[in-house]
C-alpha cells in the first residue's frame, strides 16, 4: 500500500480508490499546485523480468500518448497529466473525475425506459464517434468504465483497455513475451474480441449490450440467445419500439460484419432524420460475394408481400446478366445467390404467379377498386414505428452521363466492381413496364443501408435494405395509394406495422410472414 507515501516528489498518495488483477488505484495531491488539487495515480502491477520491462516501457510510452492525446482534444475522457516509471514500477497520473459509474444505474431488476436508453446511447456513441475518428478500440465498455459526472451529469469514458493489455504481458518458458492479452469483460465481449482480434464494431457490440441491459434489468452474459445463430434473445423481455430494437439488434450481431462498423454509424440510425436528410448509413467491410459487377450480372427478383384478402403484390429488383453471359441471354436460377426465389419465400420470378387473389388479403390494387393517393398526408410513422430512411425524392439525372454496368446504368457509385457506395442506379422493369429507378446505397453489389426503389408502374418501396431484400423498417406505396409503414423481413411485412388505404380504417398490430396477426379485418376490407 502506498497511503501517505509521495511519488515523484509531488503526488501524495491520500486512499486507495480501487484494486483489481491489472494494479492499484489510488487517490493523490498534487503538492506541486496551489490548493493541492486531487488527482489519480494508477500503479501498474508488473512481471521484474529485464526484457518484460523494457517491452512493457515500450507499450507504456506509447499508450500514454495516446491517452494524453484524446484527454485534451475531448472533456469527456479523463486528461493524463503525467506517466513516469519510479523503483521499477510504472505510474499514471490522470485527471480525478468526481461522480459516479453506472454501476450505480443500471443493475439487475431495474428497467429503464425506452427514452432514457435512447439518450444514454446517444450520449455514449458520441463520445465514442471522437475515439474511433482517431482509430482507437476502447475494448471494455461497461458500466463501471462509464462516470456520471457530478458537475454537469455528463458521460466520461475511463479506464482505457491498453492499460489492462500492459499489465497483462507475460513472458513464457521459451522467453518469448506474449502480448495478444484478452482485454474486456463477458457478457459486453464479442467473439472476434474473445479470440484476440477487437475491432470498432467491437465497441458498439458493447454498447448495444449496456444498452438491453439497461432496457430489460438482465446482466449481459445471463441473456439467452440462440443455439443456431448465436445471436441475443431479448425482444421478448422489454417494451421497445420496433426502430430501436432494430438498431440494438444490429449492434449486438454475432458476425462483426453484420453490426454498425463505427459509432458514428451507429448513432446515425439511432438519431431520428431530419425530413430533409437522407440518411445513408455505410460500411466498410465487405459483406457478402458481388452479384453485380463491370461484365454484368442479370438476376430478375420480383419481391411480392401477401397481406390479408386480395393479392401478391412485387417489388421487381431486376439486375444484370449472369457474369460471363451475353446481356440478351435469359437468365438462370442461381441456387446460391439470397436473391432467388424459394417455396417458402414471396419472391418469385414467375408471372402466374403474380396479382393472384388469395382469401386471406384485404387490399386488391385491381381497377374494380381504385384507390388515389394522398399525398398531402403521407404515412411516415404509425404505432411507435418510425421511418429510418426519410422518404426523400429521387434527385434528377446529373447532366454528366451515366456508366453502364451490364443492362443497367449508374450514376454517382465509385467507378470500381462490385458496386459499392451511394447513387443512382436504373434498369428495365420487364414485368411491369418501363424502369427502376433506385437512389441509395450498395454494399457488394446488392440494396443495402437506405434506399428508395420506384417501379414503372408507380409502385414504390422506401426503407431500409439488407442484402439484397426489404429488411428493417420501411414504407411500400401501390400504385393505388394504399401503403404499408413498418417492419419488414425477408421481402415481408414482419413485425410492427400498419396498412392504410384512403377508403379505410387502418389495419395496425403485429405482422407475420405478411399476415397481420390476430385481428379481425374491418368489413370494407372483406
Amino acid at each position: 500500500m502506498l497511503v501517505g507515501q509521495i511519488l515523484r516528489q509531488r503526488y501524495k498518495i491520500v486512499r486507495l480508490l480501487g484494486s483489481g488483477s491489472f494494479g492499484v488505484t489510488y487517490l493523490a495531491e498534487d503538492l506541486d499546485l496551489p490548493d493541492h488539487p486531487v488527482c489519480v495515480v494508477k500503479n501498474l502491477k508488473q512481471n521484474q523480468n529485464p526484457e518484460y520491462l523494457q517491452l512493457a516501457r515500450r507499450l507504456f510510452d506509447r499508450e500514454a500518448k495516446v491517452l494524453s492525446h484524446l484527454g485534451n482534444k475531448c472533456s469527456q475522457i479523463p486528461r493524463l497529466f503525467a506517466h513516469f516509471e519510479e523503483n521499477g514500477k510504472f505510474y499514471l497520473v490522470q485527471e480525478f473525475i468526481d461522480g459516479h459509474d453506472l454501476s450505480k444505474e443500471i443493475f439487475p431488476g431495474k428497467k429503464w425506459s425506452e427514452a432514457e436508453v435512447t439518450q444514454l446511447l446517444q450520449e455514449i456513441l458520441e463520445l465514442l464517434t471522437f475515439i474511433h475518428n482517431k482509430n482507437i478500440i476502447h475494448r471494455d465498455i461497461k458500466p463501471q468504465n462509464l462516470m456520471r459526472r457530478k458537475t454537469d451529469g455528463k458521460i466520461v469514458l475511463i479506464d482505457f483497455g491498453a492499460v489492462k493489455q500492459i499489465s497483462g504481458l507475460v513472458v513464457n518458458a521459451q522467453g518469448q513475451t506474449n502480448i495478444s492479452v484478452i482485454v474486456g469483460t463477458s457478457g459486453y465481449m464479442p467473439i472476434e474480441q474473445l479470440n484476440g482480434f477487437p475491432k470498432l464494431s467491437s465497441d458498439i457490440y458493447a454498447v448495444g449490450m449496456l444498452g438491453i441491459y439497461a432496457l430489460t434489468g438482465i446482466k449481459p452474459q445471463e441473456l439467452p440467445r440462440d443455439s443456431g445463430s448465436c445471436e441475443v434473445l431479448w425482444r421478448n423481455l422489454a417494451s421497445v419500439s420496433p426502430r430501436l430494437a432494430y438498431v440494438l439488434d444490429k449492434m449486438v450481431r454475432y458476425h462483426f460484419n453484420e453490426r454498425y462498423q463505427t459509432a458514428s454509424e451507429a448513432l446515425q440510425a439511432l438519431t431520428p432524420p431530419s425530413p430533409s436528410t437522407f440518411i445513408l448509413p455505410s460500411s466498410p467491410q465487405s459483406l457478402l460475394t458481388s452479384i453485380l459487377g463491370e461484365v454484368g450480372v442479370n438476376q430478375k427478383v420480383l419481391i411480392s408481400a401477401g397481406i390479408g384478402a386480395s393479392v401478391l403484390l412485387g417489388v421487381g429488383l431486376l439486375f444484370m446478366s449472369f457474369l460471363g453471359k451475353p446481356v440478351s441471354e435469359p437468365e438462370k436460377p442461381v441456387a446460391e445467390s439470397p436473391l432467388t426465389s424459394t417455396p417458402e419465400s414471396p419472391l418469385t420470378s414467375t408471372p402466374e404467379s403474380l396479382l393472384t387473389p388469395t382469401p386471406e388479403s384485404p387490399l386488391t390494387s385491381t381497377p374494380e377498386s381504385p384507390l388515389t393517393p394522398t399525398p398531402e398526408s403521407p404515412l411516415t410513422s404509425t404505432n411507435d414505428v418510425q421511418l429510418v430512411c426519410p422518404d426523400t425524392p429521387i434527385p434528377p439525372l446529373p447532366s454528366t452521363p451515366g456508366r453502364k454496368t451490364g443492362i443497367a446504368t449508374v450514376y454517382g457509385f465509385p467507378n470500381h466492381s462490385p458496386l459499392t457506395g451511394k447513387g443512382i442506379m436504373i434498369y428495365p422493369d420487364q414485368k411491369f413496364g418501363g424502369y427502376v429507378r433506385y437512389y441509395g446505397e450498395l454494399k457488394d453489389g446488392r440494396f443495402s443501408g437506405c434506399g428508395n426503389l420506384t417501379r414503372g408502374n408507380g409502385e414504390r418501396y422506401v426503407g431500409q435494405f439488407d442484402n439484397g431484400s426489404f429488411q428493417g423498417i420501411g414504407k411500400f406505396v401501390l400504385k393505388n395509394g394504399c401503403q404499408y409503414v413498418g417492419e419488414f423481413k425477408n421481402n415481408q411485412y414482419d413485425g410492427q406495422g400498419t396498412w392504410m388505404c384512403e377508403d379505410g380504417s387502418p389495419l395496425s398490430g403485429i405482422w407475420q410472414k405478411g399476415k397481420l396477426q390476430g385481428s379481425n379485418k374491418p368489413s370494407s376490407y372483406e
